[in-house]
């Protein structure tokens, strides 16, 4: 089935007609705080408020981030010059530690030598107390003899 090409819709149709002047729009009889009412207002102004609100939120959003961006640097920051002095309070504290450690060796040594040195002259004069021990010794074994033989000497007479 063959058909024709369609007849163009200008051929088809009337000439439309114009469209009425504003003056003559169906708007015309409302006063001017009426046409805030209607819908195409009021849709237009609602979308500039939630366009308005929402760059507001954004820059209020970038602004926190901000904000938070440099809290994070003050604390790093804080927390870098912390231990930086927190490592110099370990090394001091390790040199005067070791120093300490040092003097205590020193200390001790020489608490060592007075102590040997003592127990040096504790030795020498135990030393001497047992010579003297011995001497004793040998005189009361000498005494002892002269005793036994005294009365070896009476018991001899007296019979």
């Amino acid at each position: 089935m063959t058909s024709s090409p369609p007849a163009s819709r200008s051929q088809d149709q009337p000439p439309a007609k114009a469209s009425p002047p504003p003056a003559a729009a169906p708007t015309a009889g409302r006063t001017w705080w009426r046409r805030w009412w209607e819908p195409v207002v009021v849709a237009t102004v609602i979308v500039a408020l939630i366009a308005s609100l929402v760059m507001a939120a954004a820059t209020g959003l970038e602004s926190v981030k901000g904000d938070v961006r440099d809290g994070e640097a003050r604390v790093h920051e804080e927390v870098r010059t912390t231990e930086a002095r927190l490592v110099e309070r370990i090394h001091a504290n390790e040199t005067s530690i070791q120093a300490s450690e040092a003097k205590l060796r020193e200390e001790i040594r020489a608490s060592e030598a007075r102590v040997n040195k003592r127990i040096d002259g504790v030795k020498e004069e135990i030393k001497a107390v047992n010579k003297r021990l011995d001497a004793m010794n040998d005189r009361l074994d000498a005494m002892n003899d002269k005793m036994d033989r005294l009365l070896e000497t009476l018991l001899a007479s007296g019979k």
